[in-house]
């Protein structure tokens, strides 16, 4: 079923606003390698927005990081008061969410991101593709989600 760009991209805007809602947080995106692709609200925050775009590469690296189990510094370190909840598919785009309680949200987001996932791969098929280039036409996308909390808090 073909569905137009317009209308993937408020599919997916609705699903990040949703995520920002379940967050109860003040902003959330998406992004690539290449930077900033969607953000809700937009012009939410410029500062946190000009970090994914300067980090983007780096921050798609997490997941592979952690997995592999070596050391990596706290991308997050300048922002001491807020959690971030991440979410990553494929290796290939990111989801990010400033909120306070980022454990909860991990919990709680997986049908959400379930449709998030499935809207992003239409909205960019070349997304389908692992980092290696193997691709997921009989299985899922491979989901990883990330929390970024704050210790003591």
């Amino acid at each position: 079923m073909f569905e137009s760009e317009n209308r993937l991209r408020e599919d997916l805007l609705g699903l990040l606003g949703g995520l920002r809602s379940l967050a109860g947080g003040r902003y959330a995106l998406i992004f690539e390698a290449k930077g900033v692709l969607l953000e809700s609200p937009p012009g939410g925050d410029w500062g946190l927005r000009q970090f994914v775009e300067s980090h983007a590469r780096r921050l798609l690296e997490i997941p592979a990081a952690l997995h592999a189990g070596g050391e990596m510094a706290d991308q997050f370190a300048d922002w001491e008061r807020e959690e971030f909840f991440l979410a990553f598919v494929n290796g290939k785009v990111g989801v990010l969410a400033v909120c306070s309680q980022a454990a909860q949200v991990e919990q709680e987001s997986a049908p959400l991101l379930s449709a998030l996932a499935d809207r992003l791969l239409r909205w960019n098929p070349a997304w389908r593709l692992d980092e290696r280039g193997r691709g997921f036409f009989a299985g899922r996308p491979r989901l990883d989600t990330v929390v970024i909390g704050r210790a003591g808090e």
